[in-house]
């Protein structure tokens, strides 16, 4: 069985986490001996897409008898990708959810998200996909580690918070600032990218203008950047508040950093109360705790979180992939 795998945003500089989900996938079908290709071509059995904007490359593998994969909620923060829209209430935007239910099968991250996907409306088959990381990007190379450092001039002896998201993402920007501000003693880098409907990225010019000057709004940055700068932070802060976080909360599992979270990510599995994470009501309750993290005297869920990124390894992410693929395509039900 051969599978098409395509992704190509037209806004590439935004598209680091559906970048990471491709490679994902193709990673995952090498792993298991799946051929994969990233053009459409005869003797394609499966089709599979991750955004929105290729609702008419999928019609057509459809209209070729091409059983048709979306994944879902994977990449959120995304603008190529996302298929959510709101800020407080939030809901599958009109077009995303036409791009779902045109799929034969709808993979999702966890069944908090397969339930809302069935309350939204979605009535393709869904089934639940765990996220996966690859462990061996986040082995703490002396080089890699010096690459954060170098590309923004940060001294050695300044420790670091990461935050990542979307800058349309109010509340999420607002906690952070707010956590910053609470924790003077440490610096904060949030990679965000622009939102779907902001192009000039209007959003992040008006959050520096009340930011703490302990806190850093970064573009995007390439791969390399951005593991090296979670190989170098003490923490990482999830912004799971609204929309699904767990490919970034993975990759800080991986790189044995530890995550920290607001009481409003709580539906999220990964975060497992004092196993893989903190919880906080208030950001100068986490600011507290970043402080005690700085000086060494807080407690930490690293060990715990490391297993667990362990457990969401490539190969059974693979191997349950595959499974999906060849039930579909032989027809079985799932």
């Amino acid at each position: 069985m051969k599978v098409f795998i395509h992704y190509k945003p037209r806004n590439a500089a935004d598209a680091f986490e559906g970048t990471r989900l491709r490679k994902t996938l193709k990673g995952a079908c090498e792993i298991v001996d799946l051929s994969w290709v990233d053009a459409p071509q005869d003797g394609v059995g499966i089709a599979h897409f991750i955004s929105p904007s290729d609702l008419m490359l999928l019609r057509q593998q459809k209209d070729k008898d091409v059983a048709t994969v979306v994944s879902a909620f994977y990449a959120e923060d995304d603008p190529n990708v996302a298929l959510l829209t709101g800020d407080k209430n939030i809901h599958i935007n009109k077009v995303a959810r036409t791009f779902l239910n045109e799929a034969d099968l709808v993979l999702v991250p966890d069944e908090r998200m397969k339930t809302f996907a069935e309350h939204e409306g979605v009535t393709s088959q869904i089934r639940v996909l765990e996220p996966a990381v690859r462990m061996n990007r986040f082995s703490k190379t002396a080089s890699e580690a010096k690459i954060f450092r170098r590309y923004f001039r940060v001294p050695n002896d300044v420790k670091i918070v990461v935050a990542t998201g979307s800058y349309t993402d109010k509340n999420t920007v607002k906690m952070v600032k707010k956590v910053a501000e609470s924790c003077p003693s440490l610096e904060f880098y949030f990679f965000g990218a622009k939102g779907r409907f902001d192009p000039l990225n209007l959003a992040k010019r008006a959050h520096r203008l009340s930011r703490p000057s302990n806190l850093h709004f970064k573009d995007i940055v390439q791969d390399d950047v951005y593991r090296s700068a979670l190989m170098n932070s003490i923490a990482y802060i999830s912004n799971d508040s609204v929309r699904p976080d767990s490919i970034a909360i993975l990759e800080a599992f991986a790189s044995q950093t530890q995550v920290v979270a607001f009481n409003s990510a709580r539906p999220n599995p990964i975060l497992v109360e004092n196993e893989s994470c903190y919880f906080f009501s208030y950001p100068d309750e986490m600011g507290a705790y970043l402080s005690s993290l700085n000086s060494g005297t807080a407690e930490s869920t690293i060990d715990s979180a490391y297993a667990i990124a362990k457990a969401h390894n490539l190969v059974s992410y693979g191997r349950k992939l595959k499974a999906y693929y060849e039930e579909l395509v032989s027809g079985e039900n799932l």
